[in-house]
């Protein structure tokens, strides 16, 4: 039986393929500054929606605010789907970026993409492959 979030998450683990490929990129090209920028919004935003619905088909968890990347973070740490610190500090610079695009704001996000989250995203693509594989 398929889960609910299986063509979601096949679209995610395409964006994080297309992020895994920026560490080999030139970053002072704005070019690749600003796609690596959208494609990090789009995989957090594709990734927190992953998360909320496997706290729902998994966990049987539906008691936290179904809109809010927030407190699915915070319900997905509770029952150790994730780390709640660096996925935190994801969100946080999502935001930055997606309401006010500054270049060296944007360059400081992307050194934290490529250095930090896009191990994070690697984890978490395994980790919900274990829940597809049963």
């Amino acid at each position: 039986m398929q889960k609910s979030y299986t063509k979601r998450f096949e679209s995610l683990k395409k964006s994080f393929e297309n992020l895994s490929k920026a560490k080999y990129e030139d970053e002072s090209n704005i070019f690749i500054l600003s796609g690596v920028i959208m494609v990090f919004n789009l995989a957090f935003d594709l990734a927190w929606k992953v998360l909320r619905e496997v706290l729902k088909e998994e966990f049987g968890i539906i008691d936290f605010p179904s809109g809010s990347p927030k407190e699915t973070l915070k319900k997905a740490a509770s029952v150790g789907l994730i780390g709640n610190e660096k996925w935190i500090d994801m969100l946080a610079d999502r935001n930055d970026v997606t309401h006010d695009y500054d270049y060296e704001i944007a360059k400081e996000k992307y050194n934290k993409i490529i250095k930090s989250y896009i191990v994070v995203f690697e984890s978490f693509k395994n980790k919900i492959n274990s829940y597809l594989e049963k």
